[in-house]
């Protein structure tokens, strides 16, 4: 059954193993049928890309590379099989790869007959080890990438940049497609070299590479392409029949490829090592960086479309792991570099393959073409296969530079154009630098744009979870600006955290205390340490104190690594906001913790009524750290703070960790939520240090509403005014996030 098969609702039943066998021996029929289309057409692409490969002077030996080009193929299509996540994925030479090794085998090729000359027995040997050590290179790194799943961060190349690279290899197509013509490069024919092209191959090519652009962008069909280079051919054979010209006589002109045998197999063990100029190919190590990535972003692009366009899920790295071993076999049987390809695999499914033996079929099919009748191969029209090259060239600059420019920004359409215009000037290699570089910047300058304060907030708008009495909560309110603070989030580099000092310059001359939260901050650099030195040294000036909070461990030792001490004095450094907060207002209110009386809380009681109050309520003394209030227990006591501070603590399952909730200071009211609701406690309550409280029972609190209903008011408003602060400083929060 297919490994990948397109998405459904519907599942059916497991078939028996009869069923099953029959199902597979009637989807040979369409297997074959798709097997044989497929071989037609990966015979068609390989001879193509190694007649652009092996151009210029290398022509004469471009049978050697067809056969490469198919052993390539076979290998590719063979593991794609296996172990590709598309049952019915094809692979091969492609124009991405194939328009690189050409810029790059000619270069080579001209090196090596400037310094030796056009009949150096070097040549051929080095140009094949080139071919086969690239193969293997990049097999090796496309299964390292797909083992390590990194797959997903070449997807994080801007799109732009892909479409650079993507019309720089139109371009090279084009080029390369004129040099399979010609034998020269565009910017370097000579009118007498023109002449010399037969009128034939001129009008062979433009018609195939101008019907297929033609019908491909009306009749978007998968047998377009196979019936235009068919019927190319057979018209081609009808020219030369009707012209008198024998096959003889077409191979003689350059007209049709070179029959190749089995005996011409080049591959690695078979080479005169002794001839490889290892220094050419070692000086060509970035040209091979430059294919590798650009065969790394063709797969991805490839496994999307057909992703897109059938409804099976792509698996990145396994497609990147399975053309990664297979070019690694390829390398070392003597083939070109492989890629999965899109128009192939669809031609694949759309022509009725049903299983993964649809591919085993082709390759069947090929090597049986290569072993029994590798003469067919000299039937292969040279001005087709050309025609398929320029028709690929063009098809990729009329999707990025004319389609492309309707769904663009300017900006981005300019960098596309940049790449295409340092691909011209000064080649491949440099043109992927331009785009990496291009890449590197747009990140940089797009990652500078986002603010890395996740919000702003004052002592008006955010409070430390410490319940204050309301005198200290509207002085707090009313003074807003003199306790101010920013949560930051993300990673901090140079852009981004001066950004932050910039927001933050000019609310040091209005404060008094400034607090930065780095709970939420995943990284930062040196460049932003020393833009925090500049926000001290600022803060200091203005006497301003600085609060840092949440520095996690790694960061805390990239900053002493950097020169900056968040423990040191005049610095001070909490675990987390909330205690950081805590410590910046009691600095402020320096009257918070000032111990007071029952009747100050109550509203101020004459002598008479705090001595009912005192037949009502009872008073007790906290140690420090003592939990007096447990979660679960039964909420029969009221509890006013008169001198202290105790915390509301919440366990953190499955750790010793207690969070703290909310602190109570000097005239507030705890445990008011159960005493009301009469449902159990909800969290442990604990004195910080030594606490003395007042307590009243439900008990006397019913006693003191039927006998004492004003004192009964006096209380309730009590709980009221506490639960209003609390949820207005709960909703100035919230807005404030927002």
């Amino acid at each position: 059954m297919p490994r990948s098969a397109p998405r459904s609702h519907h599942t059916s039943p497991p078939l028996k193993p009869t069923a099953l066998a029959l199902n597979r021996i009637k989807s040979l029929g369409p297997d074959l049928l798709a097997g044989v289309l497929c071989a037609l057409m990966t015979l068609a692409y390989a001879s193509s890309f190694a007649t652009l490969i092996f151009g210029g002077v290398l022509a004469p030996f471009a049978h050697h590379a067809v056969l490469a080009g198919l052993v390539g193929s076979c290998l590719a299509i063979s593991v794609l099989s296996w172990r590709s996540s598309f049952y019915f994925a094809m692979g091969g030479p492609d124009s991405n790869p194939s328009a690189i090794l050409a810029a790059t085998v000619a270069t080579i090729a001209a090196e090596i007959i400037r310094e030796s000359g056009a009949n150096t027995p070097e040549l051929l040997p080095t140009v094949f080890m080139f071919l086969f050590v690239s193969a293997s290179g990049c097999g090796l790194l496309l299964y390292l990438v797909g083992e390590r799943r990194w797959g997903r961060y070449v997807r994080y190349i801007p799109y732009q940049v892909i479409g650079g690279f993507l019309v720089g290899t139109g371009y090279l197509l084009l080029a390369g497609g004129w040099k399979m013509l010609t034998g020269a490069s565009p910017f370097h024919t000579t009118a007498a070299e023109i002449e010399t092209v037969p009128a034939i191959a001129w009008t062979t090519a433009a018609l195939v590479a101008a019907a297929l652009l033609i019908l491909m962008r009306v009749w978007k069909h998968f047998l377009v392409i196979p019936l235009v280079i068919f019927t190319a051919v057979i018209l081609f054979h009808l020219a030369l029949l009707l012209g008198g010209n024998t096959l003889g006589v077409a191979q003689a002109r350059g007209l049709l490829l070179e029959p190749f045998d089995l005996g011409g197999w080049s591959h690695p063990f078979n080479q005169p090592w002794g001839l490889v100029r290892w220094d050419f190919i070692l000086a060509h190590a970035n040209d091979f960086a430059a294919m590798t990535m650009v065969v790394i972003i063709t797969i991805l692009l490839n496994a999307t479309s057909l992703d897109h366009a059938t409804g099976c899920d792509a698996d990145f790295d396994r497609e990147l792991k399975a053309l990664g071993l297979a070019n690694l076999l390829t390398g070392l049987a003597g083939g070109l570099v492989s890629v999965n390809s899109f128009n192939r695999s669809l031609l694949n499914l759309r022509a009725g393959a049903r299983s993964p033996w649809a591919g085993r079929l082709c390759v069947a099919l090929v090597a049986a073409l290569m072993i029994f009748s590798p003469q067919a191969v000299g039937l292969l029209p040279k001005p087709v296969l050309t025609g398929l090259i320029l028709y690929l060239g063009l098809s990729l600059l009329l999707q990025w530079l004319w389609d492309g420019r309707r769904g663009m920004p300017a900006s981005d359409y300019a960098i596309m154009l940049a790449i295409l215009g340092t691909v011209v000037a000064f080649g491949i290699v440099p043109g992927v630098a331009v785009g990496i570089l291009i890449s590197v910047v747009g990140f940089v300058v797009n990652l500078s744009r986002s603010t890395v304060v996740k919000h702003r907030f004052t002592s008006a708008t955010h409070n430390s979870n410490v319940e204050r009495p309301m005198r200290d909560v509207e002085w707090l309110r009313a003074h807003g600006e003199r306790l101010q603070g920013v949560v930051l989030h993300g990673y901090l580099f140079f852009g981004t955290s001066s950004a932050v000092l910039d927001e933050l310059r000019g609310a040091i001359s209005r404060t008094q205390a400034l607090a930065l939260d780095f709970w939420h901050v995943r990284g930062i650099d040196t460049s932003s340490v020393m833009v925090l030195r500049k926000l001290i040294k600022l803060a200091t000036d203005a006497n301003v104190q600085v609060i840092f909070t949440g520095v996690s461990a790694p960061i805390r030792e990239r900053m002493l690594a950097s020169g900056l001490d968040v423990t040191r004095s005049p610095l001070r450094s909490f675990p987390d906001l909330d205690h950081g907060l805590e410590w910046a207002e009691e600095t402020l209110l320096t009257e918070s913790l000032k111990a007071t009386s029952l009747a100050e809380v109550l509203g101020g009681l004459d002598e008479a009524e705090l001595a009912v109050a005192g037949q009502y309520f009872e008073s007790s003394v906290i140690p420090a750290r003592e939990t007096f209030i447990r979660r679960g227990a039964e909420s029969d006591l009221l509890y006013i703070v008169l001198d202290g501070r105790v915390s509301i603590y919440l366990a953190v399952p499955g750790t010793d960790y207690r969070k703290r909730l909310r602190s109570y200071g000097p005239g507030t009211i705890v445990g008011e939520m159960g005493f009301y609701s009469r449902e159990p406690r909800s969290a442990d309550i604990s004195a910080d240090i030594d606490t003395r409280l007042a307590r009243i029972t439900r008990e006397n609190f019913t006693k003191l509403e039927a006998g004492h209903p004003f004192l009964a008011g006096r209380l309730h408003r009590l709980v009221v005014h506490s639960l209003a602060a609390r949820l207005r400083t709960a909703n100035n929060t919230i807005a404030d996030l927002l």
